[in-house]
């Protein structure tokens, strides 16, 4: 029998503040100081300087002469992440659309379901919590590690997007129009319409994010 592997110490730690912007508990600019973190976590310091330079090359976090800080992106940054985005999705769309019987169906559904509740019911962070999950899942669906671990920081980034525009938005419910296009064009193996549909949404979401007195999508 092969032993059950255990992750570093650091990769958990990095795994851990990665959640931790994506929930909201760290915001863009928070200085990440060492000791303190390790005194949190119940660590030592060696494996949370690690976590950070993990970070930092993920570029989810900056080194500056005070210290180690979330990164705050620019609004070029913001577009890039939008951009990578488009193209990751697309791809777990194409991989999709070839083995549509490895989906499952239900997950992707499940969390339709869950953004329709949400943005029916106005509850705003619902609403950005299960459009994150129903693009997570779109792309786990694609059964590619690779392409998850790429996504999984771009989806951090997005959070970090929308932490810089917190308040600007206060309505969500033509997104369950929009994820329902892309999963409808999925399931019936419409490969042109499924891009079209992820890179309406994604110009969508980017036009309000550049726009922010504007109400608009996640």
């Amino acid at each position: 029998m092969e032993p059950i592997a255990r992750a570093p110490t650091a990769l958990i730690i990095a795994r851990r503040i990665r959640k931790a912007i994506l929930v909201g508990t760290l915001s863009p600019g928070t200085r990440m100081v060492e000791t303190r973190l390790a005194e949190q976590l119940g660590v030592s310091r060696a494996p949370v300087r690690e976590a950070l330079q993990r970070l930092i090359q993920e570029g989810l976090a900056i080194n500056k002469r005070r210290g180690v800080f979330i990164r705050e992106l620019t609004s070029e940054d913001v577009v890039d992440v939008y951009f990578a985005r488009t193209a990751c999705e697309t791809a777990a769309a194409d991989a999709i659309i070839e083995a549509p019987h490895d989906v499952d169906w239900d997950v992707l559904e499940a969390a339709l379901t869950s953004l329709e509740t949400a943005a029916v019911a106005s509850d705003w962070g619902s609403t950005l919590e299960a459009d994150r999950l129903f693009h997570e899942k779109l792309v786990e669906a694609a059964s590619s590690p690779r392409l998850t671990r790429m996504f999984a920081t771009l989806l951090v980034e997005t959070a970090i997007c929308l932490r810089r525009l917190e308040g600007a938005y206060t309505e969500g419910t033509h997104l369950a129009e929009e994820h329902r296009r892309i999963l409808t064009a999925l399931q019936a193996g419409d490969r042109d319409e499924a891009v079209r549909a992820i890179t309406a949404h994604m110009d969508d979401a980017l036009r309000h994010l550049t726009e922010p007195k504007v109400v608009g999508s996640p």
